[in-house]
């Protein structure tokens, strides 16, 4: 029991000190946490535009090269004989006959790069002995595969002819004088590919005058 005369004024100070220390610890508390939230918002928004920035540079980038052109730009790059030759090699000689007559040959480049045809007169006599007698034969190996498959498309005109079939006569000869052509007139022709290139015009110019053409 707290005698009558016992001093009360210390109990009041420490209430008064307590609710001061209470009150500002609230305050702090109450500015931390808006502190706190302001900067969430900030790193919220900075984060927000970051991840914008990228996806609107990898959305440019991606919508610059669509799959689709890329494969475009890649067949563009394929040599212009090889579907029909790949087909008459592979034994499909009804295929390679279709393809041939289907292709521009005003296409480049006609054969795959390293192919021993791309080699002009010069540049093959330019080449060490060694080099010169295996491209010689990679070029007797690869200008007999193209002489067979010309020589077919011209042996399929010939057979239009006999069957009364203009048009389709017509299609193969043309082909085959474009074919030609495009061996004579490719970048720096050698020397072989003129001479076979000069035949196939001269037989396909032969086959369409039996058509009147």
């Amino acid at each position: 029991m707290i005698s009558p005369n016992q001093p009360q004024e210390p109990t009041s100070v420490c209430a008064g000190s307590c609710a001061v220390h209470v009150a500002s610890r609230r305050d702090f508390l109450h500015l931390s946490a808006s502190h706190f939230m302001k900067s969430v918002i900030i790193v919220g928004f900075m984060a927000a535009s970051i991840l914008l920035a990228a996806c609107g540079k990898q959305s440019t980038g991606s919508s610059a090269t669509p799959p689709a052109l890329a494969q475009a730009n890649a067949e563009q790059l394929l040599p212009v004989t090889q579907p029909a030759m790949k087909a008459w090699q592979q034994g499909d000689n009804a295929t390679a006959l279709k393809i041939f007559v289907a292709t521009d040959w005003n296409g480049r480049p006609l054969f795959e790069a390293g192919s021993a045809l791309n080699l002009s007169q010069d540049q093959f006599k330019a080449l060490p002995a060694g080099d010169s007698t295996a491209k010689a034969q990679a070029i007797i190996t690869q200008i007999s595969c193209v002489k067979q498959l010309s020589d077919a498309v011209a042996q399929a005109g010939l057979d239009a002819v006999a069957k009364g079939d203009a048009a389709q006569a017509r299609e193969y000869f043309t082909s085959l004088r474009q074919f030609g052509l495009a061996l004579q007139n490719q970048d720096n022709p050698g020397f072989i590919l003129s001479v076979y290139g000069k035949g196939m015009e001269n037989k396909a110019n032969a086959g369409l005058a039996k058509i009147g053409q």
